[in-house]
């Protein structure tokens, strides 16, 4: 019985993940071809991160969850972890090989795709069990492989987790109302905390959603308003308990992203109307500029159909009806469009809630379908398919429309007319029509995916799937490993995320949950940047390799190279650190060494024009490395070849370039650097600088000599032991953020920022220093977390003993 019961879940759930697998074999998209599917934030974040996450879970990484040693000079990971790879499919990655990375990605995007079919199934089952048993499949079917998990989140992974969330969290509401049991009021927090630490961005928007089927359908149920209230209370009351029992990951996330380097503010730009309604028609593309929410021709006939079906009452059809419809206006409206994005409005992808949408055509389509049969009217069988005929041809030049479209939307529209018709004919013609159309509708699925991959691919970035270069580079890597004591760069010839995918530590870095304050630090630094500061270009500079321990450093080839000028990652400094005058990422990075080793000649700023050639002439040191600050988009004469500084032709806000060495002083000591600008630039005073290695070779062995016996680095801490006798301060190596806690001989202090450093300063008897990462927002979430679960026990303590008392009238009254 509980096979049967369950077997359409199973069924749709099977046919959405093989929809998408057929789809990448048509494509030749890896793991069926030379194609690589890692487009955007798939190759550059979540598969580097997902990668991290198996060592940290292994053993293998420098860090655990909280934080992570290896990227951005030290990062806090849990951030990482809630945005990025938090789904409970994970575990995939962990079983697999780790150069099979990119397939434990795609098996995740499956599964996710197969699990929200089934889950949407299960739902339509629950809330009309009459209905055909195919539709109820199609249409979960329709729902896990609709347009936005193709179009949006194939390649945003973790998305995927509100697109499941949704039809869990309806079912899971509809359980509390139908059944009413203790089992349910348990199971739902708990399945709620484990959706919310999936990805707690879509769950929200998926949480939303949720909230507004399930207000319909109290709206429109046929129980008393007694029963309405209190199954309303208690699906609301076991969901915030849910949202609570997660809070001890949640408020430090949270936090993280209040503190995470900001995009401009963005202004809200709806789409054109004809735009906007175009995506309900299968088969289109318009990632990041319109809503995804297409289910498919069938399910949006059976959608459409729902207003005009005499079979269902007045009441649901109006309630529901306006639901959904005010719902698609909320996604145009600009302060409604800024809720679902918990009142941020998103750098691209604006309609990232379309799933929603596309549940709720579904839950209509469903709701007809299974009172259809009921039915012979012609405005039934004609209205749907004149509108979506009429929709069709309205939008049939825009560009959202691809060639894949303009096939499938009138051969569905008819196949599924001709199939209305004869699935009123009794046994084998009856079946066969129900055949072809589930045939259809598969193909469409399948064709709407290979259409959307193909459309999107050549306009977004794409990175290589795990081959011979991440074996190269990591090999590289590996050779060297002399952490904690040194770090060794893996560079950034793959990914702006290097460190986390193939191993070592270094700079590189690309996350929305960067520290603003780690991301102002770097570029001081002389660091280059793009995305607003929230990915970094490491300006491969001997001074920051010095500060920041980088021994060893894989360059493109790749090759490897050593560098013995380096301190260790731990360094003790006189108890007033030296502070350099110079101006720019020279002096900074000049006081966190702790030594003077530019020249910065005297040189007059120098405005160029578009288009237009300059120089800059100085004096150095015969010999000395001369290195450049313009973080303009400018081309440079290096070595009798034009380079660009910047590989983003989005200057200013959205990208800088880091400093570059330019050259070497001639034997006269003479410099001259020719500058190319594509636009006004303005060279300052102090863009110029000279160093001299002679000086830095010095300042990297009075370093290296004064450093502290033991250097103990775990997961989220580092102990320090030094030999008593002099007050100073001790550097570490590590960005210094909000978090960090420290200690000297167990007594609490005050971390320094020096030069954007982790600095404690520590008497002459001081031995022991010892600093603790622990993310804020931590305490409150425990107690939140805490306070939850206690809630939740009393909660179903006053269950019980409710429905003890009930019993007990009960048998009394007999």
């Amino acid at each position: 019985m509980r096979a049967r019961r369950y077997w359409p879940a199973m069924v749709a759930g099977a046919a959405a993940s093989a929809t998408f697998v057929l789809s990448g074999i048509i494509r030749g998209t890896y793991p069926f071809g030379d194609r690589t599917r890692s487009t955007n934030d798939l190759g550059q974040q979540f598969i580097p991160m997902a990668a991290h996450l198996r060592d940290v879970v292994t053993g293998q990484a420098a860090g655990d969850l909280v934080f992570n040693w290896q990227s951005g000079f030290g990062v806090p990971f849990i951030g990482d972890f809630m945005a990025y790879v938090g789904s409970t499919l994970s575990w995939i990655a962990f079983v697999l090989p780790r150069d099979r990375i990119d397939l434990a990605l795609f098996l995740i995007a499956t599964a996710a795709i197969g699990i929200g079919a089934g889950a949407m199934t299960a739902y339509l089952r629950m809330i009309r069990p009459s209905g055909p048993v195919w539709i109820a499949v199609t249409a979960g079917t329709s729902y896990g492989a609709c347009s936005w998990s193709i179009d949006d989140a194939a390649y945003m992974t973790i998305w995927l987790s509100g697109m499941v969330a949704f039809p869990v969290l309806c079912l899971l509401c509809e359980w509390i109302l139908q059944k009413r049991s203790i089992v349910a009021m348990v199971v739902t927090p708990i399945v709620v905390a484990l959706l919310w630490t999936s990805h707690f961005y879509t769950v929200y928007m998926a949480t939303i959603g949720a909230g507004i089927v399930t207000l319909a359908r109290l709206l429109t149920t046929s129980s008393t308003w007694r029963d309405r209230l209190t199954g309303g209370v208690r699906c609301v009351v076991a969901v915030a308990l849910g949202i609570g029992l997660a809070a001890p990951l949640l408020v430090p996330t949270f936090a993280l992203v209040q503190a995470a380097t900001p995009s401009p503010p963005q202004e809200f730009q709806r789409a054109g109307m004809r735009e906007f309604l175009s995506r309900l028609l299968a088969g289109t593309e318009g990632v990041g500029t319109s809503p995804s929410f297409a289910v498919g021709t069938v399910m949006l006939l059976l959608a459409l159909s729902f207003p005009f079906n005499r079979a269902i009452a007045v009441r649901q059809r109006l309630v529901w009806t306006l639901t959904v419809v005010l719902t698609v206006v909320s996604m145009q409206v600009t302060f409604t469009h800024r809720a679902w994005h918990g009142f941020d409005t998103p750098q691209g992808s604006s309609y990232r809630q379309a799933f929603v949408i596309a549940g709720m055509l579904v839950i209509l389509g469903w709701m007809s379908a299974s009172e259809i049969t009921r039915s012979r009217s012609l405005v039934i069988s004609l209205t749907p398919p004149v509108l979506v005929l009429g929709l069709y041809v309205w939008t049939r030049d825009v560009g959202h429309i691809t060639p894949t479209t303009r096939v499938v939307v009138p051969v569905l529209i008819g196949v599924a007319v001709v199939a209305w018709w004869f699935s009123r004919s009794p046994g084998r013609l009856r079946w066969g029509a129900v055949a072809v159309l589930i045939a259809a509708v598969l193909a469409e699925v399948t064709a709407s995916s290979v259409a959307i991959d193909a459309a999107r691919y050549p306009r977004l970035s794409n990175a290589a799937f795990w081959g011979a270069d991440h074996e190269q580079v990591r090999s590289l890597v590996q050779s060297m490993d002399d952490w904690p004591r040194h770090r060794t760069s893996p560079g950034q010839s793959l990914t702006f995320n290097d460190p986390m995918l193939v191993g070592g530590q270094g700079s590189q870095y690309y996350s929305s949950t960067i520290p603003h304050t780690t991301t102002r630090a770097l570029i001081a630094l002389g660091f280059g940047y793009t995305s607003y500061g929230r990915a970094l270009y490491d300006p491969e500079n001997p001074v920051v390799d010095a500060v920041f321990a980088i021994r060893g450093r894989v360059l493109r080839g790749p090759k490897l190279v050593t560098q013995d000028a380096v301190a260790p990652l731990v360094t003790i400094r006189p108890a007033s650190p030296w502070k350099s005058s110079d101006p720019g990422p020279y002096g900074v990075q000049e006081t966190a060494l702790g030594a003077d080793v530019y020249t910065v000649p005297p040189v007059s700023p120098l405005k160029i024009e578009p288009g237009a050639t300059a120089s800059l002439v100085a004096s150095c040191q015969p010999g000395a490395e001369v290195y450049l600050t313009a973080p303009q988009y400018v081309d440079l004469l290096i070595d009798g070849t034009w380079k660009p500084t910047l590989r983003d032709r989005r200057p200013g806000i959205y990208s800088g370039a880091p400093v570059t060495r330019v050259g070497t002083a001639d034997t006269s000591g003479n410099v001259r650097v020719d500058i190319k600008a594509h636009q006004r630039t303005t060279i300052p005073s102090g863009a110029l600088a000279c160093l001299d290695r002679a000086r830095l070779t010095a300042a990297v062995r009075d370093l290296t000599e004064s450093a502290p016996g033991v250097v103990d680095v775990g997961g989220h801490n580092i102990r320090i032991q030094r030999l008593p006798g002099r007050a100073a301060t001790v550097t570490v190596a590590v960005i210094s953020i909000k978090g960090w806690r420290c200690s000297v001989d167990g007594r609490p202090t005050t971390p320094i920022n020096h030069a954007g450093l982790l600095t404690v300063a520590v008497g002459p008897r001081a031995s022991e220093i010892a600093c603790t990462y622990r993310p804020p927002g931590t305490r409150l979430g425990l107690a939140a977390g805490a306070g939850s679960l206690a809630a939740l026990l009393l909660f179903i303590a006053l269950l019980t003993w409710h429905r003890r008392r009930a019993a007990s009238r009960h048998d009394e009254s007999r």
